[in-house]
């Protein structure tokens, strides 16, 4: 165990944890945003109108469904492309919210809000509440398990997306809470319940987003490996489990187009006359490889990573945990040195993946907000790669990066889906600061 999750505290101390989680109920309160940001949410939250109001999952005619280009076209009807886990998760808020009269038709400000504070927000916050409970386990002092939370909840990329009708808070938090179960199921003696739910939510994260799917393979070799209790049972539990809403998953896509491919993938569903998609296959990200040359591959690497929308430009402390992550890869003695390899390996999978098959990183959206997916597993070792920087200049640069993660963070929040259009070229958080009147 590292110094620093091992460094003695007063009992005073222990209020860290409640306090950090406050913080970021109040943020999400009074974050969430009763406005809509473009496609993305309005896809998912048309199929939403459709199924409350309309009971059927094409979106013509919806109120939501006419302000989306998010949307492809089957025997003549617009459906969103969108994996319907996180639309199916908002279904029975919104049909409370019809019940007592408040719809996207006649108030759409309202109903925006509370569909995504209580789907979207609710499920942020109750992930970072497990993910607390969970770091009592391998991180002893309170202080740094409540530094690990503010750090995702109001320093981070799904810090932006946490308050808007976005899908990548709730498959973030699927996935997080899954292979923390796994976890807990392979080191801490919790049962075969334990190692199902996990796999529930895995399979269910990968209903939300496709990257989570990258996961599963490296779920069932960690099951697997030798040492692991009833191996030949836990493996077939945790695939049977996890397989299930794959399983719906492919079988909706069957039924809505004869193919189990994801409709984001099927690029024939776009050939419509309007279509933004139609006119190149490298919009659908994973769907070909749109890059002309090697050169233009690197150009799109280091635009996501350190350039005007890269991830280390926007969460800067977020390098010093990956950094640290791959220290600990060669430390023999480090006690969870298979877990960690158990998140690096996926996420460098999808990574790449990623960049290979996209050429947009994510349309208007503030940074690249595909990777949001596996931030807070990263944070998951925050305390411990901040015990591998050993000189005063290191751990000095670490926290310098860690203040400033929130305020870029926050002005994210402010305007995630920002068409940068009229505002000139910059770091994504110039560009916010530039359309509010804050930068010239």
């Amino acid at each position: 165990m590292s110094a620093a999750t091992t460094a003695a505290y007063s009992p005073a101390a222990s209020a860290a944890v409640p306090v950090a989680l406050a913080a970021i109920a109040i943020f999400l309160v009074f974050g969430t945003h009763a406005r809509y940001g473009g496609w993305n949410d309005t896809s998912r939250l048309a199929m939403v109108e459709a199924i409350v109001e309309h009971g059927r999952l094409y979106v013509d005619g919806t109120e939501m469904g006419r302000k989306s280009g998010d949307v492809c076209m089957i025997d003549g009807h617009y459906y969103s492309d969108k994996p319907p886990a996180v639309a199916l998760m908002a279904v029975p808020v919104y049909a409370a919210e019809v019940a007592r009269g408040l719809t996207f038709r006649s108030d759409l400000p309202r109903a925006y809000y509370w569909t995504t504070l209580l789907t979207i927000g609710a499920t942020t916050w109750l992930g970072l509440l497990f993910l607390a409970r969970f770091l009592g386990r391998i991180v002893p002092d309170p202080r740094w398990r409540a530094l690990t939370l503010v750090a995702i909840g109001l320093g981070s990329l799904n810090t932006v997306y946490s308050v808007t009708f976005s899908n990548h808070p709730p498959s973030a938090t699927a996935l997080l809470t899954g292979t923390l179960l796994v976890w807990s199921w392979r080191r801490f003696g919790a049962g075969l319940p334990t190692l199902a739910t996990g796999g529930l939510l895995v399979g269910t994260a990968a209903t939300a987003d496709h990257g989570a799917a990258f996961y599963l393979p490296f779920l069932l070799s960690y099951i697997g490996w030798p040492g692991a209790p009833r191996r030949g049972t836990a493996i077939l539990t945790f695939g049977a489990v996890a397989a299930a809403p794959i399983a719906g998953y492919l079988g909706y896509a069957y039924v809505l187009s004869g193919s189990p491919l994801p409709l984001s993938l099927q690029p024939r569903l776009f050939e419509y006359p309007g279509s933004y998609f139609a006119a190149s296959a490298g919009h659908l990200a994973g769907s070909s490889l749109p890059h002309a040359s090697l050169s233009a591959l690197l150009a799109y690497v280091w635009l996501c990573t350190f350039g005007t929308r890269g991830i280390f430009a926007l969460t800067p402390v977020l390098l010093f945990v990956v950094i640290g992550m791959l220290r600990l890869t060669a430390d023999r003695t480090y006690p969870w040195r298979a877990e960690l390899g158990l998140v690096i390996a996926p996420t460098t999978a999808l990574t790449a993946y990623y960049l290979a098959t996209s050429d947009n990183p994510g349309g208007n959206s503030y940074g690249v907000r595909w990777f949001c997916l596996f931030i807070p597993l990263l944070y998951v070792f925050f305390a411990d790669a901040y015990a591998t920087l050993r000189s005063r200049a290191g751990r000095t640069a670490f926290w310098i990066a860690y203040a400033v993660s929130f305020p870029l963070a926050m002005i994210g929040a402010r305007d995630p889906w920002l068409d940068p259009t009229p505002w000139g070229t910059g770091y994504a958080w110039i560009v916010v600061l530039r359309a509010h009147g804050w930068w010239r």
